[in-house]
This record gives structure tokens, C-alpha cells and sequence, in this order.
């Protein structure tokens, strides 16, 4: 085989090689979720934000919409995340969970503060 053509295999299956090093899975989304409100947030207020679920589903009978985002890699570190929301029957945000594996999500992450003792049901 010449040289020229010996390149050029070796330059597609690197390629291909870096191609087939990163799967990635839905659609990439806001972390801050700040504006989410039990209660008062609604489907149609999400839907705006994030778009159409990735998942729909129930939980205990709860119906769950989740999103996520999923990269993995071949060489390095994967990573994922996910935002599930549990609906009310008037279709407002009953209550929603948050989890990434993400480096600017870790490290955004701070322990929430205890509630003022006014604020504790007894």
C-alpha cells in the first residue's frame, strides 16, 4: 500500500475512533431550577422552560415527567443528569428532584439552611 493511502486509514479510523468516543443522550437543560414552585409552578410553565419530556411516567400512582442529559465516554469521565417532576391532579408541581454528575453541578451544590424555627410544623 502507498503511504498516501496508509494516512489516510489511519486518519479515518482515528477519526472514527474520536466519533465513537462520545455517546451523548437528550437534551441539555438549565441546572438552576430555582424558579420551580411546589405548588404553583405548572406543566405548561415547564414545558416552556425545558421542553417535552425525555420520560413520562408514574411513581405510586403520582404522575412523573423526567429530563435528562446523558454524555457518556469511552475514555474519561461520563456524565449525567436527570430532573424529575411529580404532578398534582391540578398539574402543578406536587414536589421534583435534581441529580448530576456534572463538575459545575457539584460544585454549585451547597447544603440548603435550616428553616427558622417559625417556619417548622408541629
Amino acid at each position: 500500500m502507498s503511504s498516501a493511502k496508509n494516512s489516510l486509514i489511519a486518519s479515518t479510523l482515528v477519526s472514527m475512533l474520536a466519533l465513537a468516543s462520545c455517546v451523548t443522550n437528550g437534551r441539555e437543560f438549565p441546572s438552576r431550577l430555582d424558579w420551580v414552585q411546589k405548588g404553583k409552578s405548572r406543566q405548561q410553565d415547564v414545558k416552556l422552560v425545558l421542553g417535552d419530556p425525555q420520560f413520562v411516567g408514574s411513581s405510586d400512582g403520582v404522575p412523573a415527567w423526567t429530563y435528562g442529559y446523558y454524555r457518556y465516554r469511552l475514555f474519561g469521565p461520563s456524565h449525567t443528569k436527570e430532573v424529575k417532576f411529580y404532578w398534582n391532579a391540578d398539574r402543578t408541581v406536587q414536589s421534583w428532584s435534581f441529580n448530576s454528575s456534572f463538575p459545575d453541578d457539584i460544585d454549585g451544590v451547597t447544603a440548603a439552611p435550616p428553616k427558622p424555627a417559625s417556619d417548622v410544623t408541629r
